[in-house]
């Protein structure tokens, strides 16, 4: 044998060991059919009676104009339709009735959701360490990595960054690719993409498709969502299911379509790109006019429809029987990493986000730092008169109130993780526990380096008490109440839609928290219903503002009485040579009507609502998982 055929013969052995470990997907599909509600109330079929199938080795193009149930019909086989469609009608995969999400197949959306401060190298990277089995060792995932950069020609583009509004990352077809290598890092046995060559030119769309079609000839099943692809690339699929407003026009072998639009009188003009001419031919939004030669889409649809159904059909009904019946029951194939070291891979990704991300961390320490200063300087040095108490006691309530209430900056970021998070979950990269345990880990420094430098600032430029444990336990409260509103915002986010919601729910909340914590209405002056019971006692701010005030007054005194400043004075007992009138630090308390709570009793509660809200963080997730797939 020649060395050059050794060569294609190892280069051979090597692809087939690679994809070796494929499972066999089939999945059918009959009598699909998908209704919602239209803004009027009435009923709007996005799908009716769709069939079809997709095997191993099997390519298969849904393709029609804008509008037809597409992406509805991608969706409704990846088992991702949202609970307020209805869908009726049998998904089969080996023949049984089985959830696709969550690690059982892979689906590359139409939004690039991904990490932006991470260069396309790491975020491929990071993908392969979070999905792949425990059992491969990290080199082999490594490699696996740099067979999907070679093969989606992304060499010159591994070391630059995604891309934020802050740093210049990579182009659009790029970022496309980068989505369509982390779901192929784990070889996935059956492959959903939804217009995988949009924002791709047409040489990188070929190539792209290619690799894809490469990964179907070694068993896997791909299901595609393409609008109008070139004719070097439809040639790439075997199978096309062609719809228009939800009906079934055509689905067969590719290379057959032409021919049944030819036996329906609807030949493709030389020269033109069949896709082209099927679109042309079917599109209903525009009517017939005068002058189009005939081309009425209503006629020509329900032509095709017939003989479609004359002469396809049958074969296609046959098919679906026997690819119906029950095989081997697909399980989840990339659901093997271990569970603590996922826990160690986001995190370590979350704190290199955190780290990079410029709203995150450093925005966000500058702006603490600024007001930090204005603190400082505005209730400098600070002295033991009745208006510097007073003071002192502003000066604590605005710490608690405002630089918590600062924490809503970084709201905008909770939401960007949270898109990441629903499209890796969806995907099966990791659990929801997994997730919001890895949230907490990688926020926890940054806060504590926040707290820490604002404690700094503050402290000891207005004079507080610093004797003892109060430094240290001045920035230890601090650090835990921004800690709980952190969690705080991040159950928020967990439940609403969009940023400003979020922005705007979580400012009432904290407003509300401010207003009953005992600095504007004593407490005992609080309407007992709702405002002392229970918001009073849920609202972090009457611990932290009660710790800080028992840290700066318990067990001191020599504080000077309000009428020391006042004209008549304090009487004739405080007048010189006798001693001023003085307070302890426990009247003080006492007027300000704080609880005599210890103070580290104070940080075990705000610590136990950071568990609180970080519980319902999770418990809002698992709930909208399980309401998606209600």
């Amino acid at each position: 044998m020649s060395p050059g055929a050794m060569d294609v013969e190892k280069a051979d052995a090597s692809v087939s060991a690679k994809y070796q470990d494929a499972q066999l997907a089939t999945l059918t599909w009959q009598n699909l059919n998908v209704v919602t509600k239209d803004v009027k109330g009435g009923t709007r079929h996005i799908l009716k009676d769709v069939r079809g199938y997709v095997a191993p080795r099997d390519m298969l193009a849904i393709m029609g104009p804008s509008g037809c149930g597409k992406t509805t019909l991608l969706d409704g086989l990846a088992g991702r339709l949202p609970n307020s469609v209805t869908q009726t009608g049998d998904v089969l995969l080996n023949g049984y009735r089985s959830r696709l999400t969550y690690g059982l197949s892979a689906y590359v959306t139409q939004d690039e959701v991904l990490v932006g401060t991470l260069s396309v190298r790491e975020t491929l990277v990071y993908a392969a360490l979070l999905r792949l089995p425990s059992s491969m060792s990290k080199a082999d995932k490594v490699a696996r990595v740099d067979d999907v950069i070679g093969e989606l020609g992304l060499e010159e583009a591994q070391h630059t960054k995604i891309g934020t509004p802050f740093i210049k990352g990579v182009s659009g077809g790029q970022k496309r690719r980068v989505s369509i290598g982390c779901e192929l890092i784990t070889h996935p046995s059956l492959l959903f993409l939804d217009e995988p060559t949009s924002g791709l030119d047409a040489a990188a769309a070929f190539y792209v498709m290619a690799n894809i079609r490469n990964l179907a000839e070694h068993n896997r099943t791909v299901v595609t969502v393409i609008h109008q692809p070139s004719s070097e690339v439809y040639e790439l699929f075997d199978k096309l299911c062609l719809l228009s407003a939800g009906e079934l026009v055509y689905f067969g072998r590719a290379a057959d379509a032409l021919t049944m639009f030819e036996e329906a009188g609807l030949p493709c003009p030389a020269l033109r790109n069949p896709t082209d001419h099927f679109l042309h031919v079917i599109n209903r939004d525009f009517k017939a006019r005068r002058g189009d030669h005939g081309l009425d889409p209503e006629a020509n649809i329900r032509r095709l429809i017939d003989v479609f159904g004359a002469t396809r059909a049958p074969a296609l009904d046959a098919s679906l029987a026997s690819l119906s019946q029950k095989g081997d029951e697909y399980v989840c194939a990339t659901c093997g990493a271990n569970v603590l070291y996922q826990v160690y891979v986001l995190t370590k990704r979350m704190l290199v986000n955190n780290w990079r991300n410029i709203a995150v961390f450093w925005l966000r320490l500058g702006m603490y730092v600024m007001l930090c200063i204005c603190i400082g300087t505005i209730y400098y040095n600070l002295d033991n008169s009745w208006v510097g108490t007073y003071s002192r006691s502003a000066m604590m309530f605005f710490v608690v109130a405002f630089l918590t209430f600062m924490s809503i900056a970084g709201f905008p970021a909770f939401v960007e993780d949270m898109q990441v998070f629903i499209r890796e979950r969806l995907n099966g990269y990791y659990s929801v526990a997994t997730f919001a345990l890895a949230n907490t880990l990688a926020s926890a420094p940054f806060i504590f380096g926040i707290a820490v430098i604002s404690s700094a600032v503050v402290y000891w430029l207005v004079g507080l008490n610093d004797g003892g444990d109060r430094f240290p336990y001045f920035f230890i409260n601090l650090y835990v109440s921004l800690t709980v509103v952190e969690s705080l915002m991040m159950a928020i986010a967990a439940v609403v839609p969009h940023y400003l919601m979020g922005i705007a729910g979580g400012a009432g909340i904290l407003g509300m928290y401010m207003l009953v914590c005992g600095f504007f209405q004593p407490v005992g002056e609080l309407p007992a219903p709702v405002w002392r019971y229970p918001l009073h006692y849920i609202s972090y701010h009457s611990y932290a503002f009660a710790g800080f005030m028992h840290n700066e007054f318990d067990s001191t005194d020599g504080w000077l009485c309000p009428c020391y400043d006042q004209a008549a004075g304090c009487g004739p007992a405080y007048e010189a040579p006798n001693p001023p009138c003085t307070m302890t630090g426990a009247e003080i308390l006492d007027y300000w009507t704080i609880s005599g709570l210890n103070k580290w009793v104070d940080i075990g509660i705000q610590c136990a609502m950071i568990g609180i809200y970080r519980f319902l963080f999770w418990l809002a997730l698992v709930i909208k998982e399980k309401m998606r797939h209600a």
